[in-house]
């Protein structure tokens, strides 16, 4: 498959290429001065840039992240699902969670691990940013459209690190340091804030799943969300002796849940199905996993269920979006369930 697919790419390239030869390749852009150009080291190789880069197409959310906590605005977008719009003409009710940080459209050139080279092409961009678990296969053929720099997608990784270096690239390290002092103060926070909650409900169980009854994981503190939750002071309940079925995730039956008796459950859904999907995107990803579980009689029999202190979210949040902004969601995320609303002093 992988074979077909790059032969249809190469096809498509061959017939095309010639529409942005003006900026294709990593060749030394016509229009940068002489010496303006650098080799810069990427999570899987190094290109050469030359210039400030200005048009910028995005593949995938994580990168889009990076590039709105710098403040740059991309041309082009290719987000983790298929979205069912043929542009991105209003990106505020489109793109998730990300969206209203948009300035205006945007032209959307296929989706995460499927991105449109004809799409990405006719934009002629001088910089191509994705991720090395989805495009590594594809850079090839996007380096010849546009220097291209891929950042590793994992629980793990550090966004600082890639936040810099996209930075250095586009010339805005100043704001880099300043958006991951803000994160460093945010989380202090947080943790601050969250204090009471550590204290009355230490431990959680991490959920994730699309369907209640084919597949439910428990993420451990190795995931992105659950490693947020331990450095917040929580204590992550985890089954004994199953083996790890990926990063940061064990698959277990509904039938194992009454053993593990935690004081909360942070529950992460999706749905894949955008057929029906509608102005509230996060209802729309959680409301099938929500009703399984309120009609599933060992869910009901959790002291969790009993207790009103089972929270659903969209998975987007925590998986797709690994940096500063998907942060500071989860966080208003956490203290909007767990501590009490605070009074409106007004009369």
């Amino acid at each position: 498959m992988a074979t077909v697919v790059q032969s249809l790419w190469l096809g498509l390239l061959v017939g095309t290429l010639t529409l942005a030869c003006g900026s294709a390749g990593n060749r030394p852009d016509v229009s940068a001065p002489p010496g303006d150009c650098e080799m810069v080291d990427y999570e899987g190789g190094k290109t050469e840039i030359c210039g400030q880069p200005q048009t910028i197409v995005a593949i995938g959310p994580n990168v889009l992240e990076l590039l709105l906590a710098l403040e740059v605005q991309p041309i082009g977008y290719a987000d983790y699902y298929t979205l069912p719009f043929t542009d991105f003409d209003q990106p505020q009710s489109q793109i998730p969670y990300l969206g209203e940080r948009l300035t205006g459209p945007v032209k959307k050139v296929g989706s995460w691990n499927t991105p449109s080279l004809e799409a990405i092409l006719k934009l002629k961009p001088d910089l191509i940013v994705g991720s090395t678990l989805a495009n590594q296969g594809q850079y090839s053929l996007l380096s010849q459209a546009a220097p291209t720099l891929l950042f590793s997608y994992g629980v793990k990784e550090n966004w600082q690190t890639q936040l810099r270096r996209l930075a250095k690239v586009l010339g805005r390290g100043e704001k880099a340091e300043q958006v991951i002092a803000a994160h460093t103060q945010l989380v202090a926070e947080a943790r601050k804030n969250l204090q009471p909650a550590v204290l009355k409900y230490p431990q959680v169980l991490l959920l994730a799943s699309e369907q209640l009854e084919q597949e439910l994981a428990v993420e451990n503190s190795d995931s992105r969300c659950g490693g947020l939750l331990e450095n917040l002071g929580f204590q992550l309940l985890a089954p004994k002796n199953i083996g790890t079925e990926g990063p940061g995730r064990n698959n277990i039956s509904l039938e194992l849940l009454p053993e593990l008796k935690s004081d909360w459950i942070f529950f992460l859904a999706w749905n894949t199905d955008f057929s029906d999907a509608g102005p509230d995107l996060e209802q729309q990803q959680i409301s099938a996993v929500q009703q399984q579980w309120q009609e599933n009689a060992i869910a009901q029999s959790l002291p969790a269920s009993k207790s009103n202190q089972v929270y659903f979210h969209s998975a987007y949040v925590c998986r797709a979006l690994p940096g500063p902004i998907g942060t500071e969601l989860l966080l208003k995320q956490l203290q909007a369930d767990l501590l009490p609303p605070v009074s409106d002093p007004t009369p």
